[in-house]
C-alpha cells in the first residue's frame, strides 16, 4: 500500500488580520451612527417585520420611500447588509492584494451599507458615489455618513437615479442586494452597464438563497463571456460545480452582533444573527494572478483527530481530510471556517463530492 502523503495547507490572503480589524471598526462605527441617527420610535418593529418578510420572500422589495420604513431598514437590515458586503469585499481585497481603488460607485446603494463596507475593506478609497432611486434613503445615508467619523464617507456624493442609468466610471463598482429588485428582463442590461463603468473590479452581492445564487451565477456567466476575470469566491472561470445539476446553491454566512436598537427592531432575543449571502467579484484582465486559492464550502466537519473539508477546486467539489498527523496543515484546518480561501496540495484524501457542500440548503 502506498504511503499516505501529508496534506499541505495554508490560508491564502494578503493581510487578513489588519483588514478584519478595519472591518470590525467599520461595523462599530456604523452601529454608533445608527444609534445616534435612527429614532427608536413606536412602530419600528412593525415596519422592520414587513421588510424582513419581503426579503425572505425574495420577491419585490418594499419601497424605502418613507422616514419610518427607511428607519426600520437602517435598524433591522443595514447592519446585516454591511456584514455580508464586508465579508464579500474583504475576501475580494485579500484575493487582489495589488488592487488599491481610489474611486467607488455603489449602484442601488440605499443608505450606504455597501459603501461603508468598501471603505472598511479598502482604505485607499478617496471618493464615493452612492446611487439610489429613493431620496428618503439617500437622505438617511447622508446623515449616517456624517456621523461616521470618516471624512471620505462624510464627503460621499448621494445621487438619485435608477439602476438602469449609466454609472460614472470608477475603479470599484458595487451592487448589493440590487439585482433581485430589477425586472428579470432587465437584469442583463444592468449587469452590462455596471461592467462598462468598472475600471478595476465589480462586486455583486445577493441574498444567500437559491434565487439570489441564480442571479449571481447568471451575472458571472455573462461577464466571463465579456472577458472578465473571477476574483472571488471561485478558484477560476470553470463552470460552477454547485450550479450544475445539484439541488443546492453556493452561499456564505456573515455573523454580526445585534445592537439594542437592532434587537428591538427585530423583536429578537439573541445578541447575534447570521446573514446568508451569495456574491461574485470580477475584475478586468491582469488584476489578479493565477492560480487562485480554493474556497471551503459549508462548515468544516470536525472529528476527533481529523477535519473533513469540502473545497471548490477547478470546476469540481473535492472532499479532503486533514488529520493530526499532517502537522501544520492540521493546525490550520482546525481554524478554517465556511468560505475561507485556502491552498491545498493535490492528493487523494477523498473522492470528488457528489452531494454538494454541507449546509447547502441553508445555515
Amino acid at each position: 500500500m502506498a504511503e499516505r502523503q501529508p496534506s499541505k495547507l495554508h490560508v491564502a490572503g494578503s493581510n487578513p488580520v489588519s483588514r478584519s480589524t478595519s472591518i470590525a471598526d467599520g461595523a462599530m462605527r456604523l452601529r454608533r451612527a445608527i444609534e445616534r441617527t435612527v429614532p427608536d420610535r413606536d412602530g419600528l418593529a412593525d415596519a422592520a417585520a414587513g421588510l424582513s418578510a419581503a426579503y425572505r420572500s425574495d420577491g419585490a422589495a418594499t419601497p424605502l420611500d418613507t422616514p419610518d420604513v427607511v428607519a426600520a431598514y437602517a435598524a433591522a437590515r443595514m447592519p446585516a447588509t454591511f456584514a455580508a458586503a464586508a465579508r464579500a469585499l474583504g475576501s475580494a481585497a485579500e484575493r487582489a492584494p495589488g488592487f488599491e481603488p481610489r474611486t467607488h460607485v455603489d449602484v442601488g446603494g440605499g443608505s450606504g451599507a455597501t459603501a461603508w463596507a468598501a471603505r472598511a475593506a479598502w482604505r485607499s478609497i478617496a471618493a464615493i458615489v452612492v446611487l439610489d432611486r429613493e431620496r428618503a434613503t439617500l437622505d438617511l445615508g447622508r446623515r449616517l455618513a456624517a456621523a461616521s467619523g470618516d471624512a471620505v464617507l462624510a464627503g460621499a456624493t448621494w445621487r438619485a437615479g435608477s439602476a438602469g442609468d449609466p454609472a460614472e466610471p470608477a475603479d470599484l463598482v458595487t451592487a448589493g442586494y440590487l439585482l433581485g429588485e430589477i425586472d428579470p428582463a432587465g437584469v442583463a442590461a444592468v449587469v452590462g452597464a455596471l461592467w462598462a463603468a468598472t475600471g478595476g473590479m465589480l462586486v455583486l452581492v445577493e441574498p444567500g438563497s437559491r434565487a439570489g445564487f441564480g442571479r449571481i451565477i447568471a451575472a458571472r456567466d455573462q461577464l466571463l463571456s465579456a472577458g472578465a476575470t473571477v476574483v472571488a469566491p471561485c478558484p477560476g472561470p470553470e463552470p460552477c460545480p454547485v450550479a450544475t445539476g445539484r439541488p443546492a446553491w453556493c452561499h456564505f454566512l456573515a455573523r454580526l452582533d445585534r445592537s439594542p436598537v437592532h434587537r428591538r427592531a427585530k423583536r429578537a432575543t439573541r445578541s447575534w444573527e447570521d446573514e446568508p449571502f451569495s456574491y461574485v467579484a470580477l475584475a478586468r484582465p491582469g488584476l489578479v494572478a493565477d492560480p487562485r486559492p480554493r474556497v471551503v464550502l459549508g462548515r468544516p466537519r470536525r472529528h476527533p483527530g481529523r477535519v473533513e473539508l469540502r473545497i471548490c477546486a477547478d470546476g469540481r467539489i473535492e472532499r479532503r481530510i486533514v488529520s493530526r498527523r499532517d502537522g501544520d496543515a492540521w493546525r490550520i484546518a482546525r481554524d478554517l471556517a465556511w468560505g475561507d480561501p485556502v491552498e491545498l496540495a493535490a492528493g487523494a484524501d477523498g473522492p470528488p463530492d457528489a452531494d454538494g457542500p454541507p449546509d447547502a440548503e441553508g445555515p
